[in-house]
């Protein structure tokens, strides 16, 4: 697989911004290569694709292009009127009793990849990101409107909140993201 396409698929993946230098280290490569695959996605994402790279400094990220914006909202209107999944509803449980939370940390409590869903729940406005970061990542979490939503003042109001907030067993899964990998 190319550098570039190596590019494209981790910036999908991410469903966000990250640096080059960040890119370099994730792909073990010296920023320079990756600014020359990143010209070399940028020039085949030209040629007719749906996605372009946008770019805000150091940050680089894969996003629609502005001509398919019309089916993009179109998309997004019909997925904020359906019912939530139940990925959807398991992720906002967790960030409501958890958060916030960065995406690794909730991706080592639901045992699955959480970029999209935490995509599509920013869309409908029930979850944000925050520029407080923690393993150089946002950290995300509910929205008031969710709060709201839910008929409360806060999240405190929620069901068996103090217990479930910190929790020993999800306390076990979090400390295992933050320790070293033992081998086998």
């Amino acid at each position: 697989m190319t550098l570039d396409a190596q590019l494209e698929a981790v910036l999908f993946a991410i469903g966000g911004s990250m640096t080059i230098r960040r890119l370099g280290e994730v792909l073990q490569r010296p920023a320079s290569e990756i600014e020359a695959a990143l010209l070399a996605l940028e020039a085949r994402l030209a040629s007719g694709s749906g996605l372009q790279v946008t770019r805000h400094g150091n940050d680089v990220e894969l996003v629609t292009h502005p001509d398919a914006a019309e089916w993009v909202r179109s998309v997004a209107k019909v997925e904020a009127q359906a019912e939530f999944s139940k990925a959807s509803l398991e992720t906002l449980s967790i960030l409501a009793y958890r958060g916030p939370l960065t995406r690794p940390e909730l991706e080592q409590i639901r045992g699955v990849q959480s970029a999209i869903i935490l995509r599509n729940l920013m869309l409908r406005g029930v979850v944000e990101a925050r520029e407080e970061s923690r393993l150089g990542q946002p950290v995300y979490q509910v929205t008031m409107e969710f709060i709201k939503h839910l008929g409360l003042t806060g999240l405190e109001e929620l069901p068996d909140f103090s217990s479930l907030h910190a929790h020993p067993t999800v306390e076990q899964v979090l400390d295992q993201l933050s320790s070293p990998a033992m081998p086998n």
